[in-house]
């Protein structure tokens, strides 16, 4: 299934380090974009991937959605290496670098803020007959 913005495009969106593999990201986007078709409607969603479509605007809006909704999708699991000894939370790389990792809360907050940001965006092009619905809020 095409997408709206491809894996070059996350990366440049958010800085994302190319030792992230496009595999790892891939995976993010087909969840993001299947999320935002389901947001907006097939109908927006296809005009979007038009080379010239109807609403630019709703376009560009739909592009930034799906990115955030990506991070969403992609935070846990880039938040999360796992090594044989577990979930690393703290570990030392090359030349002695110490790299700490968000903690679940943190991470949990991370990804509830790009989905809350995706869905600020997308908000003006949801379906308004509740079918399919709209975006689920999260609890604390």
């Amino acid at each position: 299934m095409a997408g709206l913005i491809t894996v070059a495009d996350l990366r440049e969106q958010f800085d994302i380090s190319p030792q992230i593999t496009d595999g790892r990201l891939t995976r993010m986007l087909v969840a993001a974009r299947r999320r935002l078709r389901g947001w907006v409607g097939e109908a927006a969603y296809t005009d979007a991937l038009a080379a010239a479509p109807d609403d630019t605007e709703r376009q560009e809006s739909l592009e930034l959605a799906e990115a955030h909704l990506a991070m969403h999708f992609a935070i846990v699991g880039l938040n999360s290496p796992l090594r044989r000894e577990g979930i690393v939370a703290e570990e030392k790389v090359e030349g002695g670098t110490v790299l700490r990792y968000l903690n679940p809360d943190q991470t949990a907050t991370l990804a509830r803020q790009y989905l809350e940001i995706a869905e600020e965006i997308a908000r003006p092009y949801l379906t308004d007959d509740g079918t399919p619905a709209g975006p689920i809020a999260l609890e604390d």
